[in-house]
């Protein structure tokens, strides 16, 4: 079957070649999200329409597979048993969200025409029909087409199968591919080299025996454009499809209100609408990381969506059923898993980071603050206590200065390859002590960590150069994370870390962030110390580059050189709709408001703006 069809889309499109390998990769037996370096897969066999020349990569192919290395000591798994807190899980259960549903149907059949000047080599174009035309359209082996939703969706998809000719004396054989990008449903989904599951991949085959047939797809999916593909039928026959829709879910209704700001710059209103769609999509039964790929909750990620939802849906009750359940399987030395799954029952995953588990102090400070509920602040204070802990191992007695070769653990900050924590997990550390403190006075407790906290930021002099630029390590690394965290943890006067930090990002052998994870802190560390216009321009070409390039939510990994990039080898099993890339709305409504300027704000409804999304989209076709 080849990878691309030869009716009404694409001529024949020669596969991906394998990725070139030259680091090393690290592969974890249970993790999906957290496994490896990042690395950039060679770009794609450029695509091919009738008369035109193939355009091929310039790198060549390598003669052997790529190997799978052991991890790095501190990113092996060790399994603590976990003290479990029924009582919690007890809480988290009783807040689980009743799913919200609405139906969305096709706005257009498309093809996607070659056009060197997106950034995914391609145009969609509308069908020479219009769809309200697909119903009489037949369609045999080897037939296809793509329909566009014009919006980014979650849920469940239904359509209607009839037969046309003599007989149906055999099965109508289906595969249908659901497209996050236009990468997934130009591609194919052959031969991908990955490091993780082939079963996360956006497609499926189907059956059908007799039609007419309602058929159901049972597992959600997470995609803006659909292909389907007929395999085969039989020459007797053909078949036609009819209302093909998708009965959309999550946390939050059409209905749901939430304010708008009308900002200044049109790019700005697009990155804060981009935002909200792509938190809206993540936010199910709990924070999802991305609802096609992991489908679970992880802590850092976490985090940056509950501050994402502060601003917009303002939803306390599916922060808090998240933190409960994080608290509800904490392990036997009071550490917080990284990750947890919630079915088919509520289990902790078995990976740890000394960063996440030391933020659930922020978390749990930032809910409080946000939603005034003390009381579960009072419940969750032993938790708080306790996810500081193995962080703490890692503090040289003498000078208090966090040294990552200390302790045992995964320190994680971003995917960057070669990266040195030990200045950022300062950062972090101090920022979680900070929070706890302030934990503690808003609930009329005694702060814990005043002393360590004054003992801490003065160590943090040791991160500094002599000429003012943020180092870690022996080696004294200068790196994006080192100086985002130390200035998001506020351990030096305002004054010095502006000028550190912008000494910092203009080195010329600063690493810089390879994740959104990571750009959010580099951005929130600039507003941080008033530097609008620096924050801005980062969020205007960053995520304005997603916005650019077609995005209706923001992704796992953006590379603006190149589309293929993926940190698992192949961007065919990347997620397209991502929390940790959701926070722009968070730091436009908050500390960039004032700066970049705001209209009117008023009340709009989600689901109003999912009509104006689909027609800045689709527009009248």
């Amino acid at each position: 079957m080849d990878s691309v069809w030869d009716r009404g889309v694409f001529k024949s499109i020669p596969q991906a070649p394998p990725t070139t390998w030259t680091q090393t990769h690290v592969l974890l037996a249970t993790t999906d999200k957290h496994k490896s370096q990042v690395h950039v897969q060679p770009p794609i066999t450029r695509l091919v329409l009738p008369g035109a020349t193939i355009v091929s990569t310039s790198l060549s192919t390598p003669s052997h597979p790529p190997t799978m290395a052991d991890a790095p000591e501190d990113m092996v798994e060790s399994v603590l048993p976990t003290r479990w807190n029924r009582d919690f899980e007890n809480i988290a259960n009783d807040l689980c969200p009743q799913l919200q549903r609405w139906t969305r149907t096709p706005q257009r059949v498309i093809k996607f025409d070659k056009d060197e000047s997106q950034y995914f080599g391609v145009r969609a174009t509308p069908a020479e029909y219009p769809i309200d035309k697909l119903p009489s359209k037949t369609w045999g082996k080897g037939d296809d087409f793509i329909l566009d939703f014009g919006i980014h969706m979650v849920g469940y998809v239904s359509m209607r199968l009839e037969s046309r000719g003599s007989h149906m004396d055999a099965p109508c054989r289906l595969r249908l591919t659901f497209g996050e990008s236009p990468l997934d449903v130009t591609l194919g989904m052959e031969n991908v080299e990955t490091w993780i599951s082939t079963s996360w991949l956006p497609d499926e085959t189907i059956n059908i025996d007799t039609c007419p047939e309602e058929v159901s797809l049972s597992r959600r999916y997470s995609f803006r454009f659909l292909r389907v593909e007929v395999i085969d039928t039989s020459p007797k026959y053909k078949v036609t499809f009819s209302d093909v829709k998708c009965q959309c879910v999550s946390a939050i209704s059409q209905n749901h209100s939430l304010e708008a700001p009308q900002f200044n710059d049109s790019l700005l209103q697009q990155i804060d609408h981009v935002s909200i769609s792509t938190l809206r999509d993540c936010m199910q039964t709990v924070f999802e990381d991305g609802p096609r790929r992991d489908r679970r909750l992880w802590s850092g990620d976490l985090r940056l969506q509950a501050l994402a939802n502060y601003s917009t849906f303002r939803d306390f009750n599916l922060v808090k059923r998240c933190i409960f359940q994080f608290a509800a399987v904490v392990r036997e030395d009071d550490s917080v898993p990284a990750c947890i799954f919630e079915q088919p029952q509520l289990t902790p995953s078995t990976d740890y980071i000394v960063d996440y588990d030391a933020l659930f102090a922020a978390i749990t400070y930032d809910y409080v603050v946000a939603s005034g509920d003390k009381a579960a602040g009072h419940s969750l204070w032993p938790t708080v206590l306790g996810c500081v802990k193995r962080a703490l191992t890692h503090l040289d007695a003498t000078t208090h200065a966090f040294d990552e070769s200390k302790g045992e653990g995964w320190k994680f900050l971003d995917w960057q390859p070669g990266l040195e924590h030990s200045a950022g997990l300062h950062g972090v550390l101090l920022y979680c002590l900070k929070a706890a403190n302030s934990l503690a006075t808003v609930l009329g407790k005694e702060a814990p960590f005043v002393d360590l906290v004054a003992q801490m930021t003065e160590a943090a002099k040791v991160f500094l150069s002599p000429d003012n630029v943020f180092v870690s390590g022996p080696k004294a690394q200068v790196s994006f994370a080192s100086a985002s965290w130390l200035i998001l943890a506020e351990a030096f006067p305002q004054d010095i870390a502006r000028t550190a930090l912008l000494n910092t990002l203009r080195h010329p052998d600063a690493l810089k962030p390879l994740t959104p994870y990571l750009w959010h802190h580099v951005c929130d560390a600039l507003a941080t110390v008033g530097l609008y216009e620096k924050c801005v321009k980062i969020m205007a070409s960053y995520w304005g580059g997603m916005v650019r390039a077609g995005a209706d939510t923001f992704w796992e990994c953006y590379n603006p050189e190149d589309p293929r990039a993926s940190p698992y080898g192949d961007a065919r099993n990347n997620s397209f709709c991502h929390a940790w890339s959701c926070t722009p709305t968070y730091l436009l409504r908050g500390k960039l408001r004032e700066f970049v300027g705001v209209k009117e704000t008023k009340s709009v409804t989600m689901g109003h703006l999912d009509e104006d999304w689909i027609k800045s989209q689709v527009g009248s076709q």
